[in-house]
């Protein structure tokens, strides 16, 4: 219940600020395990994700977020998991990996904070860790426009178009026990299909047939 409540505010609260376009719903999956990675140049993305996302989504996020409000009450709705930044983060890495396991959707910024400048940050390895261990397919989500909608350190969020295109998944073969290496590989890839991602945004957002708004994807089939 209060997930959907939570949910229905997102939209309520994008809807008036202008509601975000999104492109590839065709490319969710019906089925999990599966691992959302975004961008994160604002503390409004996962508002964006909660919003159009058509099934429930675990977000694993950092402590000290809970602490804030607006923020930590929609955390708390939506029922996000605690990531420690100092000492030990082992028990929200078990929880996530419960949630993987029961086949469910878990959504993470894998860059670890928000951008400043909206310019990708480099990658943490967690979430190629979790997909390894569980065989969760990987569901890459560029989010443009969030920045500039709320910035960093701003009190109040501003009328801007939020654009949002899901790429294609892809699902990594399940490893036991994941090699430093191996996470280095697939933290490079990811980096570089969210580059090519946010690029293609840049010339796609001048085309605004091309994406549909939350309200628009809720009535298509």
């Amino acid at each position: 219940m209060f997930y959907a409540l939570g949910r229905l505010l997102c939209r309520w609260f994008l809807k008036v600020l202008g509601s975000p376009l999104i492109i590839g719903k065709e490319n969710i999956p019906r089925t999990g395990p599966a691992i959302v990675v975004a961008n994160h140049t604002s503390l409004l993305d996962g508002f964006v994700l909660a919003a159009f996302w058509p099934g429930r989504v675990t977000f694993l996020s950092a402590a000290y977020l809970f602490r804030l409000p607006v923020v930590g009450t929609f955390l708390r709705m939506t029922g996000a998991i605690p990531v420690q930044s100092e000492g030990n983060g082992a028990a929200g890495i078990k929880t996530a990996l419960r949630v993987l396991q029961r086949g469910g959707t878990l959504a993470l910024f894998p860059e670890g904070r928000v951008s400043p400048d909206s310019r990708l940050c480099i990658f943490q390895t967690g979430w190629a860790y979790l997909a390894l261990k569980t065989g969760a397919t990987i569901l890459p989500v560029a989010i443009k426009g969030t920045g500039s909608v709320l910035p960093v350190h701003a009190a109040f969020p501003r009328r801007r178009k939020i654009h949002v295109q899901v790429a294609a998944p892809w699902t990594p073969e399940k490893i036991q026990h994941p090699r430093q290496e191996t996470l280095a590989a697939m933290n490079m890839r990811l980096m570089n299909q969210m580059e090519k991602l946010l690029n293609e945004m840049e010339a796609g957002t001048k085309d605004p047939c091309k994406y549909k708004t939350v309200d628009q994807l809720e009535k298509s089939p």
